[in-house]
């Protein structure tokens, strides 16, 4: 295909894929189907379509579009007559537990359970059409704006699948200013293809106004020369005549220069054509983390549109953690923050290492150590025993 049958074949797929038809492509044609009932209806022609750009395809019942093609021109016309308001939904394949073990690494615990949440979240895409007139020519440009929180994103939408929705009330805020923002990224958007159709423009009404004035500069000297010798011949004569045809081959060229301008000059519009609200997926994880002393909940997110990973905190600094230490005190810790228990050698806290056996005079943890109801004294539990009853421990030097 040469370049334009391209841009053909690219108008025509995103034109249907932003109506929310299905649009399926093949070598030589393009099937749509599932096409809104208004377009139908516009076209005079109910769906399926099967659409191709070259005249000699074998295919038969269909639709060929060239530049002059009455489908294009439909296209073009109800573009320019309807603004579209759609609403889609990102679907993505998650696997939670390989998404958590591959940005946790899990150091003495493993997962004994998730739990997992979707919300979703809207962003907007604002499709804008820009349309060059010039020269009797005319040129559509399409531009996509995507904007989340009054801020133009650029995401990568190719790892999803995207259903489109029935319309309905979804409270945007700020919608208003999200399209303010919106229009101005366009202009710089656009601003490179303006400015290259400015430049040939330019270039070629620059030629033109040099030839018009080359050429009645000329008739502008000849005249001045036919009055110089007629007062050569006759210091009197009247001049009245030669000064007529000067001033009008002047208006002339001022007629003629202001005409090229026009006809090189360049018009441009740009219309918003759909609005389209996208709802984004949000995952929130409920993550319980185990090892043989406790069971440590954790929560979590994944934002996949932006690949963001919330990552937990230390329990002590607050600093993020990319793996996962539970303290036997039920504590999330870093490697900063955590300590060994100077008898079970199991990894424990600062918080929970602050006290120590009162006969050994180690630092324990709260699993090997405990406090005597009677003398208030922390001890290892090897020297604490329960009391007749059973229900309270005591050290044996209280027993």
């Amino acid at each position: 295909m040469t370049s334009d049958f391209e841009q053909l074949k690219f108008f025509t797929i995103k034109f249907f894929k932003e109506l929310g038809a299905k649009v399926v492509e093949s070598e030589k044609s393009l099937l749509v189907t599932e096409v809104p009932v208004k377009f139908q209806k516009f076209y005079g022609k109910n769906e399926p379509y099967t659409i191709i750009f070259e005249n000699n395809s074998s295919l038969h019942s269909t639709e060929l579009i060239t530049s002059e093609s009455y489908l294009l021109k439909t296209m073009r016309s109800y573009l320019d007559n309807t603004g579209e308001s759609v609403l889609q939904k990102l679907i993505y394949s998650l696997q939670s537990d390989s998404l958590i073990k591959s940005n946790l690494l899990l150091r003495n615990c493993t997962i004994s359970k998730i739990n997992n949440t979707l919300i979703h979240k809207p962003i907007i895409k604002f499709t804008f059409q820009t349309t060059y007139k010039y020269l009797n020519d005319e040129d559509r440009l399409v531009s996509d704006v995507f904007v989340d929180k009054k801020s133009v994103i650029f995401p990568d939408l190719k790892k999803f699948k995207i259903d489109s929705l029935r319309n309905k009330e979804i409270d945007i805020s700020d919608l208003r200013e999200n399209y303010e923002v919106a229009k101005l990224k366009v202009k710089e958007m656009i601003s490179s293809r303006t400015s290259e159709i400015a430049k040939q423009l330019e270039e070629v009404l620059a030629k033109e106004v040099q030839r018009i004035n080359v050429h009645h500069s000329q008739q502008v000297k000849e005249i001045e020369n036919q009055i110089v010798r007629a007062k050569t011949k006759n210091p009197n004569i009247d001049l009245s005549v030669y000064e007529s045809q000067k001033n009008q081959f002047l208006s002339e060229m001022a007629l003629q220069l202001n005409n090229e301008e026009k006809k090189y000059s360049l018009k441009i519009n740009t219309k918003l054509l759909t609005t389209a609200v996208i709802l984004c997926p949000l995952y929130n994880f409920e993550v319980f983390f185990k090892n043989e002393n406790i069971t440590r909940l954790v929560l979590l997110s994944y934002e996949p549109l932006y690949n963001k990973f919330v990552f937990p905190l230390c329990d002590l600094c607050k600093n993020p953690l990319k793996e996962i230490i539970l303290c036997n005190g039920n504590h999330l810790v870093c490697r900063d923050c955590g300590a060994e228990c100077e008898d079970c050698k199991d990894i424990s806290c600062n918080q929970c290492l602050k006290q120590e056996c009162a006969v050994t005079h180690r630092k324990i943890c709260k699993q090997c150590g405990a406090t005597c109801v009677k003398c208030k004294q922390f001890k290892n539990k090897r020297f604490m025993i329960k009391d007749n009853l059973g229900r309270y421990t005591i050290c044996r030097n209280c027993d």
